[in-house]
């Protein structure tokens, strides 16, 4: 296997997602307006900015950390994948496939196997599966959310199914 380029993404929301927390700080206001005007106020800026932040601090990072970077217990010589609080060694990983918006609608719906790890982010309208060849894990394939499919699959050294 070639050497995995790193590979570092950290999956946050989009300025228009964070328009949900100008709707969370005026339902906010609405109800801090029982109290008066700076009650309102005081309640609908910090329910927008609980809710920003919420979005920002929960969001995912999708990393491929090459070799030589024991800083996480891992052997030196371990290429991994991280996504979320999961990680896998790339050796346990075969053909990826770029997935489009439509096809994460799929796998989470009707063509979902519950064994599945899923790395979601509905904000994210691309993600790359990969299956797991592990015979000793009973996961059938990691479905990650990431902005740059292509770059992804490249940092894993992966082939991309079908190809």
């Amino acid at each position: 296997m070639t050497s995995a380029d790193a590979f570092r993404e950290r999956l946050l929301p989009s300025a228009g997602v964070h328009l949900l927390s100008v709707l969370a700080g005026g339902a906010g206001a609405l109800a801090g307006s029982y109290w008066g005007g700076w009650a309102a106020v005081t309640v609908g800026v910090v329910a927008a900015v609980l809710v920003s932040a919420g979005l920002s601090l929960t969001a995912p990072v999708v990393s491929v950390v090459p070799t030589g970077d024991p800083a996480d217990g891992a052997p030196a010589d371990a290429p991994r994948l991280s996504a979320g609080d999961a990680v896998i060694p790339l050796d346990a990983l075969g053909a990826a496939e770029e997935v489009d918006a439509e096809g994460i609608r799929r796998l989470l719906g009707p063509e979902a196997d519950a064994r599945a790890y899923v790395c979601h982010r509905s904000w994210v309208r691309s993600a790359v599966r990969f299956e797991v060849t592990d015979e000793r894990d009973a996961t059938p394939y990691w479905l990650v959310c990431t902005r740059r499919p292509a770059q992804l699959i490249a940092a894993t050294g992966r082939r991309e199914a079908g190809a």
